[in-house]
C-alpha cells in the first residue's frame, strides 16, 4: 500500500490532468448531449456497452457478471497504459470519450426521468463507478506519463544533454509500473464486485 501511494504521488500531476480532462469532457457532453449522442453512436461506444449488457443478460450469474465486468474494464485500463507510449494520445482520447459519455448519459437520463442530474449521478452512476473511475483515471494518468516520457526520450536523442534525465525518468517508471498495474487491477476487481452486486441484487436485469 505504501508503494502504491508513493507511485500515485509521483504521478499526481498527470492524475490531475487526467481528472481535469474527464471533468471538462463530462461537462461538454452534458451541455452538447444531442449532437454528441449521435457521434458516440457512430463511434460504436453504445454498441460495446450493449454487448456487455447483453452478455450479462444471457447469463446473469455472479461469476459471469463479475468476470465480464472485470475483464472488460481491466483490458480498457491496461490498454490506456500500454498505448500511452504512442505519445499519450490513447489515454487522452479515452478520458475525453468516457467523460463525454458520462455527460451525455446524465443529460439523457435527466430528460427522460425529470430528475436532477446531480441526484442521478450520486444515486445511480457514482455507486457503480466509485472505484472503477479512480482506477481508470490512474491508468490514464500513467499512460500519459509514458507518452510524455516517450516524447522526452525522442527529444533527448536529438539533444543529448537531456539523455541522463530521460534515463532516470524511465528508471522510475519501470519501478512504479508493477505497483500501478497491481493497484489498478485491485481497484477494478473490487469495483467489479460492487457493480455485480448492484446489478444482480439491487437492480435485477429485466
Amino acid at each position: 500500500m505504501r508503494r502504491l501511494m508513493e507511485s500515485i504521488r509521483a504521478e499526481r500531476k498527470y492524475i490531475g490532468i487526467a481528472t481535469l480532462i474527464f471533468v471538462v469532457s463530462a461537462v461538454s457532453g452534458y451541455v452538447n448531449a444531442e449532437p454528441l449522442l449521435q457521434s458516440l453512436k457512430q463511434m460504436g461506444v453504445f454498441d460495446r456497452l450493449e454487448g456487455v449488457v447483453n452478455s450479462i443478460k444471457e447469463n446473469p450469474t455472479f461469476l459471469h457478471t463479475l468476470s465480464t465486468l472485470f475483464f472488460n474494464n481491466i483490458i480498457a485500463s491496461f490498454s490506456m497504459i500500454g498505448m500511452g507510449l504512442l505519445f499519450g494520445l490513447v489515454p487522452f482520447m479515452s478520458m475525453v470519450s468516457n467523460g463525454m459519455l458520462l455527460g451525455v448519459t446524465l443529460m439523457t437520463a435527466a430528460k427522460e426521468t425529470g430528475a436532477n442530474p446531480f441526484v442521478i449521478f450520486v444515486t445511480t452512476i457514482l455507486p457503480h463507478g466509485i472505484l472503477e473511475l479512480p482506477g481508470a483515471i490512474i491508468a490514464a494518468a500513467f499512460g500519459m506519463r509514458l507518452g510524455a516520457a516517450a516524447v522526452r526520450r525522442v527529444i533527448s536523442l536529438v539533444v543529448p544533454k537531456y539523455m541522463e534525465a530521460s534515463v532516470q525518468e524511465w528508471k522510475g517508471i519501470r519501478s512504479r509500473l508493477p505497483v500501478v498495474l497491481a493497484g489498478v487491477a485491485v481497484l477494478i476487481f473490487v469495483a467489479a464486485i460492487i457493480e455485480t452486486s448492484l446489478i444482480l441484487y439491487m437492480k435485477p436485469l429485466g
